[in-house]
């Protein structure tokens, strides 16, 4: 057993020696107890330590007192005391002082834990508040992105043609349906003069919002520049002159116009960089209707060939953008053009209005589970025979 001893120097060397007899170790403690001490021995007044001795009693460590006396007589009390005292009772009060002080820092480590979570938790409801306060505002912004894209998609729909010539022998048909709300396809049907229809579809590279405003653009340009026109290629000349001047953003446009002389049902047309588009006759047969153009607003000084053909009862016009024919289905085939004559030779001698419902409806088909990539517009111009 290790001892603090606290005694007058006459009394340490015999109490000392008598301990160690015993088969304790003595340390004299002076000013503090070492900590590896199992019990204390104060031989008479500890004087200045007094405070010391009574802080450990309290902590638990076993203290023995022995009154003063002289040398020898303290160092037989101080055997006789630890003699009679049970070490196990001092391991035990010893082991005791030590759970007490574990307690104490356990507790004193829970209180700290409980201050330390106390202040994470108000930081957290505080970070809670202010996500949800972005939240709202983020809602309040999203809402109203929602109902700007509506009210854009509202007001694009409106540069779309919303009847078609009534008084020419040809009967009009369509489908669009744009990748997002707004979307970058166009296309048109409006009155040239008394004798001639001029018909036009376009595509804005790129999807959303600035290929949208694109659209706007190239309408505006369009109802201006076609009020003049009797030549499709002079035409594309000066749509590409007119855009080159606004497209500062790297879109570029590809187009199909046509001219049609509704006496003769001559046709005029010419494409700026747009797929070839397809005329069915009424036997059947069929027609890619391509000719050499480069896309619009994208270099100046560029030329456009015009072709013409004439047109006769039961033919169709079969005007269509990239988001139809470069649709794949689940294995990546093409719906293609291949797709497009199917669907319409499959319906030969049927409307314009059956002949779009059910192209659409070969599509989607065709492209069942996967996902649109691209803006699909239709535009179908068949003629009729007599109004």
């Amino acid at each position: 057993m290790i001892i603090a001893l606290f005694a007058d120097p006459a009394s340490s060397i015999p109490v000392s020696a008598r301990l160690e007899s015993k088969g304790h170790a003595c340390i004299l403690a002076e000013g503090s107890i070492p900590g590896e001490a199992d019990c204390v021995v104060v031989v008479g007044d500890p004087g200045a330590n007094r405070g010391l001795v009574d802080a450990a009693e309290e902590a638990g460590l076993p203290v023995l007192r022995i009154p003063a006396a002289s040398a020898a007589e303290a160092a037989e009390a101080a055997a006789w005391g630890l003699g009679l005292a049970d070490e196990r009772y001092i391991e035990a009060a010893r082991s005791d002082a030590r759970v007490r002080r574990l307690e104490d820092i356990r507790v004193k480590m829970a209180e700290q834990r409980v201050l330390e979570l106390g202040a994470a938790n108000e930081l957290l409801e505080k970070q809670a508040n202010e996500l949800k306060e972005a939240l709202v505002r983020l809602d309040g912004a999203n809402r109203q992105l929602v109902d700007e894209l509506n009210l854009a998609s509202e007001l694009q729909k409106s540069l779309l043609p919303r009847s078609y010539p009534s008084d020419a022998p040809l009967e009009f048909a369509h489908k669009f349906i744009p990748l997002n709300s707004i979307g970058g396809d166009f296309f048109d049907v409006v009155r040239l003069d008394e004798r001639t229809l001029g018909l036009v579809i376009a595509d804005v590279s790129g999807h959303g919002v600035g290929p949208a405003l694109v659209t706007a653009m190239f309408k505006s340009s369009f109802d201006l520049e076609s009020k003049n026109a009797r030549s499709p290629a002079a035409l594309m000349t000066t749509l590409n002159e007119t855009l080159i001047g606004f497209l500062t953003t790297g879109h570029y446009v590809t187009a199909f116009a046509a001219i049609i002389d509704i006496e003769s049902l001559e046709m005029r047309y010419c494409s700026a960089g747009h797929p070839n588009q397809l005329l069915v006759r009424a036997d059947g047969s069929s027609l890619e209707l391509a000719t050499m153009g480069f896309l619009l607003g994208m270099m100046e000084d560029m030329d456009y060939e015009e072709k013409r053909l004439v047109l006769g009862p039961g033919d169709t016009l079969v005007l269509f953008t990239d988001g139809v024919f470069e649709s794949p289905n689940m294995e990546g085939k093409l719906f293609g053009r291949e797709g497009i004559l199917r669907s319409v030779s499959s319906r030969l001698g049927s409307g314009a209005g059956e002949l779009s419902d059910g192209l659409l409806s070969d599509l989607l088909a065709w492209t069942e589970g996967t996902e649109a990539s691209d803006d699909v517009t239709i535009l179908i111009a068949q003629v009729i025979e007599s109004l």
